[in-house]
């Protein structure tokens, strides 16, 4: 075997994203299997008539197909976001979704992505007339926001009182914000604006009389995995991915969901 095919076989080996995407998919030998973690976070992840669906999900099941892996929807684990979110923390080989890639949970996870751009920020009804101007207006107010979710993250990670807010927990816990909003239990709900509102006129709610008042951040969805899962496992779920937007695949899912 000459030097050259020796060089360019043992480059293939150790940089396999130097190939096509669809070349990629068949490097698969140790390849390790994955446990999932979802929540209820609609339009991204949710469960409609029993099924679990949403656009994270529908992406998601492109991929297996792509990686012809054995997993199917059913393999997915929909809890509430604390629970989902640490074990993928603490539990090799788990991941969770959909998650917002920031700098703070950066060395946290591997990410796979991105799924698609969101935005974080605060809502409340609109008959309160709240006016923030500036981040420290907010430690005026009983803020609702979901246990370790990327609302409550944001919030401590620039300053806000923690006395200030006040945890909803649950597979309900959008809805329950909602209600609590309503009831002067809380003033404000920090957390994606995009799905809390989604999930709101699922709920039934008249949205119309609920407003942003602050924007947080502007960031991207991801897949979070695990930070040991080996580098290989996550370059080839990166490449499934990859795969699908190129084929139009995610084009055709992401006007289902956002027409």
């Amino acid at each position: 075997m000459n030097k050259y095919l020796i060089t360019t076989l043992l480059g293939i080996l150790l940089f396999p994203s130097t190939l096509p995407a669809e070349d990629r998919l068949h490097i698969k030998s140790s390849i390790e299997s994955i446990d999932i973690y979802t929540e209820h976070y609609p339009p991204h992840n949710m469960k409609i008539d029993g099924k679990l669906t949403g656009l994270s999900v529908e992406i998601l099941d492109a991929m297996f197909r792509q990686m012809k892996f054995p997993n199917t929807i059913d393999d997915i684990k929909l809890t509430n976001w604390s629970r989902a979110y640490t074990i993928a923390m603490k539990k090799k080989n788990a991941m969770v979704f959909s998650t917002t890639r920031t700098e703070s949970r950066e060395p946290l996870f591997k990410w796979v992505g991105p799924i698609i751009s969101t935005e974080v920020g605060i809502i409340a009804p609109k008959s309160k007339k709240i006016v923030i101007n500036k981040l420290s207006d907010l430690n005026n107010y009983k803020i609702g926001a979901v246990l370790k979710d990327v609302g409550e993250l944001l919030l401590l990670d620039q300053g806000v009182n923690k006395n200030q807010i006040f945890h909803v927990d649950g597979k309900d816990a959008i809805n329950l914000s909602f209600k609590k909003m309503q009831k002067n239990r809380i003033d404000m709900f920090s957390y994606n604006i995009g799905v809390a509102f989604a999930n709101a006129k699922l709920e039934g709610f008249d949205t119309s009389k609920f407003e942003v008042v602050y924007t947080l951040k502007k960031a991207d969805l991801y897949y979070a995995f695990n930070k040991h899962t080996d580098d290989k496992t996550i370059s080839y779920w990166q490449n499934a991915l990859d795969m699908v937007k190129e084929k139009g695949i995610y084009d055709s899912i992401l006007k289902k969901y956002y027409p």
